[in-house]
């Protein structure tokens, strides 16, 4: 039985059992790569971030899996994530939630569906279903501190900022958001143009989530962003993560992508000493990204490898 659940005014057991399901999966895929707590779990599941139309369906009762289904506006692309508890696998619960999920995306105009396997299951579950098999990519891990001290970039200057974006950096940092859209893209997958409202959304959102968002930026000399991470780091547990990173063209391959990573994660050590690691995530064939954290001190803990369902 797969049914359909509002996460928003869910019941508070339901989500912690979604939440252990997901827990379970990634531990058996990836035992060496920290996942948030449950209180942190807990508050994901009930405050999607991505924009446009969401969607759980769980199977059973009580729960044995379930999947999330994410329509961000403006592209033909659905994002997809099945996960059934280990051991009730190979019984047809994922492919019953997976079927959901597509007539979903279907019903909605998609004509790409796309996810990601950190194992030889989900391997075989995604062939099965006819997936394009598409980039690789590496999960990595800080210990924090960072031993690599900022080395700043004549003519730039580092802010950080917790929360909201001022005002006054609203506009060159939207555009400094959309600079990630160059990394490398498996075929026929759109990511959704980042836009003022788009930002202020995503901003409302983590903060509701009960997560500090902490944005570290390099401003040029007519004091506009043009590179900069992010780092979300939950109420409890000892983990934080990077969301973004990006240069804007015209700013790469000065050292800037260097600085504001080390910039970043020297103040997160010195501010919230409580943060033991700090994870991070990049396509395989990302090698500029990947050389950077590599030498901030990030070591692989685990690779996944991303899938693609032509829905048309």
């Amino acid at each position: 039985m797969i049914i359909e659940v509002d996460t928003g005014t869910a019941d508070e057991s339901l989500l912690r059992r979604m939440y252990e399901i997901r827990r379970a999966c990634h531990l058996a895929a990836n035992p060496d790569e920290p996942i948030e707590d449950a209180p942190t779990g807990v508050s994901l599941l009930r405050r999607p971030r991505m924009g446009g139309g969401h969607r759980y369906l769980v199977a059973d009762d009580p729960a044995v899996g379930f999947a999330s289904v994410d329509l961000p506006p403006d592209v033909t692309t659905a994002f997809v994530r099945v996960y059934v508890e280990p051991g009730r696998r190979r019984q047809g619960t994922g492919g019953a939630l997976f079927d959901a999920a597509v007539a979903y995306a279907r019903s909605a105009g998609r004509t790409v569906l796309t996810g990601m396997y950190g194992d030889d299951d989900g391997a075989a579950f995604a062939a099965a279903r006819g997936a394009r098999v598409g980039q690789t990519v590496v999960r990595s891990l800080l210990r924090l501190p960072v031993a690599e001290q900022p080395v700043p970039v004549p003519g730039h200057r580092a802010v950080t900022w917790l929360g909201p974006v001022a005002d006054e950096l609203l506009e060159s940092y939207t555009a400094a958001r959309n600079a990630i859209h160059d990394a490398p893209t498996d075929a026929g997958v759109q990511w959704p143009h980042v836009t003022a409202q788009a930002v202020r959304e995503q901003e409302e959102t983590v903060a509701r989530r009960g997560v500090q968002l902490r944005v570290t930026a390099i401003l040029d000399a007519a004091g506009a962003v043009v590179a900069f991470t992010q780092v979300l780091v939950p109420a409890t547990g000892d983990v934080a993560f990077t969301e973004e990173t990006a240069v804007v063209p015209a700013s790469r391959r000065r050292g800037l992508a260097r600085w504001v990573k080390a910039e970043s994660l020297r103040l997160l050590a010195a501010e919230r000493p409580e943060v033991a690691s700090v994870g991070t995530t990049n396509a395989a064939v990302n090698t500029g990204m990947l050389a950077v954290n590599r030498a901030l001190g990030f070591r692989p803990v685990g690779t996944w490898t991303t899938v693609v369902f032509d829905l048309a």
